[in-house]
């Protein structure tokens, strides 16, 4: 007999440390035996495909933790022990799929018989219509929970609503389908016994659902893969020119797939850097598998791997649709439709075929090399045709359409949840602490009126790349992706009034000459409703108060700014408001070429400084290939900015990058060609590290380390050692010293 009244005193436990011991000794004792014994009464094999999971393991590191002083107190305030559970899981290679769950749940004080299941295999049910025999399969008893600590329940006429209102936000919550019993009284255990039973046997048909869905997906995903293993696509022919292509190894990507890197070459010369991902779903436009070629900020491709998975043989035909501003689409896809009969491709409308799928042999019957190959082609063909890319060609295959375009801005939402825009970035080529990324954040979210961040630090560490990486997130674009609602303006030296920014009117000419950053302005007047993100690059090459005190004094004042008198200029209006969609930041470095910024400026601004660099954490996100070339060299590089740091005149991320660019391709030489690797290292050292050496006598003992470094670790005839002697020599001389005669 289970005692549940007593079971819900152990929950209600306020302390955290007792409470999971006292679940551990006395709840799942009695539970997993019970659970084990359904198990058996309904035959399921335990092994490679079946798993049990519980609690336990939770519940044993938390109490742990509890009980450490280090971080007992952050578990003062846990809801873990509130309830306990046991699983059976089905396996599939690394990821697990709930089949059936017993849950006592000390929260909502409920016994829950249920399938647990996330949101991506509903999205695709509405997607692919099969919705309502889905819910049909859920018995009319039965019920829809969906929250971890206090369950709501979805009526089935409500589902396809909420599915559909959980895209756009990018929520994506878990569900619980089954049935529940109140967590008092007691109750006998055969009683149990038996709700479980019932529960699998009627869950039966929306299991086979769920099931089908699994194995559908895997499927799926395996003919991505299939595209994503293949690398040996060398050139291409494409408007009657001779191309090389470059593909990177496979890395993973996010959390819900991998991606790899493509360039193509003219000789010697890169046009392009491409990528093309593979996904098990894409969280913000799609729940199948999706494969993405991206070229030039933009995806020219997006097309679901489920279209292929079925009977026999299926030909892969995807349908192209262009959304551009200023162009005629209808042209455009005309002309992309063109390019693609000619390059041999097989075209209906706007539909055009890559290749063909054996379900049999689960292979492509061209070949993967030839699938991909397609994918690539088509995708620059796109690129092409939209003027987003010019490929040189011959006459004979000129493009049709002239006019140039700009990316349409429809379906971008922005979204400023915190754990949204910190996994992105964190999921970025660079390499940012969670501590920055959190700081800028609030600095930009944290006044409602008001967003002015400068960044300040040594050249290098990614200023520039957070702020295009945090505005990109914030629309759940990756940092390749153009942003319509991000700008960079560059800061000139000759900046001496707000006309700069907000451009003047124009005597002579009787027209009004408008800036980039005016343009930013009046577009966010417009769409008060998307955050536009402003960067003034290198801000402080002029005097900051002079240019931007229009600018600050109505931000703060929230007036509005006298532009022109003249009433027959109809596209810009006499004053404007500075509207709250607008978000100013400012990159500032600090040498002898900028000026300081004034504490009416600073009194406005959020100021950050980012000097610290961790190359460990960089080093982890260089591809697989020059980490396997370089590591000793990376290791020295990493050293020497050691001794750096300590004087401020340490590099940072582009230096390194730079440097280890140039190190690699040094590598990738003929070998009768290429440089020692010490000489290599040496060069690079005395052209983007020493350079920027210069002091007085406080900088003696850097010298000297320095020196003793390279002496250590570089050859005697060094050319860096031997600007470090010289260094040394002029300032015992002059009392000061540079890289620079």
């Amino acid at each position: 007999m289970l005692n549940l009244t007593y079971y819900q005193t152990l929950f209600n436990e306020d302390n955290t440390e007792i409470r999971c011991r006292n679940v551990l000794d006395e709840v799942s004792p009695a539970i997993k035996p019970l659970f084990q014994r359904l198990i058996d009464k309904i035959g399921i094999r335990l092994g490679n495909e079946f798993t049990i999971k519980s609690y336990d393991t939770t519940l044993s590191t938390t109490y742990s933790d509890a009980r450490n002083p280090t971080y007992a107190e952050k578990k003062k305030e846990s809801d873990i022990g509130r309830k306990y559970f046991v699983k059976l899981n089905r396996k599939v290679e690394e990821k697990e799929y709930n089949l059936l769950t017993l849950e006592l749940d000390g929260i909502s004080q409920m016994i829950l018989f249920h399938i647990e299941l996330n949101f991506i295999p509903f999205w695709a049910w509405v997607r692919n219509n099969q919705i309502h025999n889905v819910l049909e399969a859920i018995p009319p008893t039965y019920s829809i929970f969906t929250g971890w600590k206090e369950k709501t329940t979805l009526a089935k006429d409500e589902m396809i609503q909420f599915i559909k209102g959980c895209v756009k936000p990018r929520k994506r919550p878990w569900f619980q389908i089954g049935t529940s019993l109140p967590l008092e009284g007691q109750v006998d255990e055969e009683d149990i016994l038996k709700e479980l039973v019932k529960v699998w046997d009627k869950l039966a048909s929306f299991r086979d659902f769920y099931n089908e869905d699994i194995d559908l997906s895997k499927k799926a995903y395996d003919a991505l893969l299939l595209l994503g293993a293949s690398r040996n696509i060398n050139e291409t022919r494409l408007l009657g020119r001779e191309y090389t292509v470059d593909i990177s190894a496979l890395e993973d990507y996010k959390t819900t797939g991998k991606r790899q890197a493509f360039t193509i070459h003219d000789g010697e010369q890169m046009l392009t850097k491409g990528y093309i991902s593979y996904l098990e779903y894409h969280d913000k436009n799609s729940p199948f598998q999706t494969i993405i070629v991206q070229l030039e900020g933009h995806n020219h491709i997006f097309t679901s791997a489920r279209e292929i998975i079925g009977n026999g043989n299926i030909e892969w035909w995807i349908t192209k649709v262009f959304a551009t501003h200023s162009q005629d689409n209808q042209s455009v896809m005309n002309g992309a439709m063109r390019l693609l009969k000619e390059h041999h491709f097989h075209v209906n409308g706007t539909r055009y075929c890559v290749g063909t799928y054996n379900n049999e042999t689960q292979s492509f019957v061209e070949g993967a090399e030839s699938v991909k190959k397609h994918f690539i082609d088509s995708a620059l063909l796109f690129a092409h045709a939209s003027k987003k890319l010019e490929l040189p060609s011959d006459d004979s295959l000129s493009p049709t359409v002239d006019e140039e375009g700009t990316e349409s801005a429809v379906g971008l939402e922005p979204n400023f949840t915190y754990h949204e825009i910190i996994n992105t970035i964190s999921n970025s080529q660079f390499t940012f602490s969670n501590e920055i990324i959190r700081d800028l954040h609030l600095n930009l979210t944290a006044l409602d009126d008001k967003h002015f961040v400068l960044l300040s630090g040594i050249s290098g560490t990614g200023k520039t790349q957070l702020c295009r990486l945090y505005a990109n997130a914030v629309y759940g674009l990756e940092y390749e992706s153009e942003n319509p609602y991000f700008t960079i303006i560059p800061v000139r030296p000759d900046w001496t009034d707000a006309a700069a920014l907000f451009g003047y009117y124009s005597s002579f000419e009787k027209r009004y000459v408008k800036t980039e950053f005016l343009n930013v302005l009046l577009n966010a007047l417009k769409e008060r409703e998307k955050p536009h993100f402003i960067l003034l690059d290198e801000m402080n090459l002029a005097r900051v108060e002079y240019y931007l005190s229009d600018y600050l004094s109505a931000v703060e004042s929230r007036k509005e700014i006298p532009l022109h008198q003249d009433d027959q200029i109809t596209d810009i209006p006499k004053k404007l408001l500075i509207p709250p969609n607008v978000y100013v930041l400012g990159t500032i470095n600090v040498d002898e070429t900028t000026h300081s910024i004034s504490d009416k400026v600073l009194d406005r601004a959020f100021v950050m400084t980012l000097s610290d660099v961790d190359f460990d954490s960089y080093w982890e996100q260089v591809n697989q290939e020059v980490r396997a070339a370089l590591t000793k060299e990376f290791l020295l590089l990493k050293a020497l900015h050691r001794n750096l740091s300590n004087y401020n005149l340490h590099f940072g991320y582009r230096s390194m990058g730079e440097m280890l660019q140039k190190l690699y391709a040094n590598h990738q030489l003929p070998e009768e060609h290429q440089m020692d690797p010490i000489d290599a290292l040496d060069r690079v050292i005395s052209e983007k590290v020493l350079t920027k050496v210069r002091g007085d006598e406080r900088i003696t003992e850097m010298l000297e380390q320095i020196e003793q470094w390279l002496t250590g670790n570089l050859q005697s005839s060094s050319i860096s050692l031997q600007h470090v002697r010289r260094m040394k020599e002029e300032l015992e001389y002059y009392g000061a010293t540079q890289f620079w005669r």
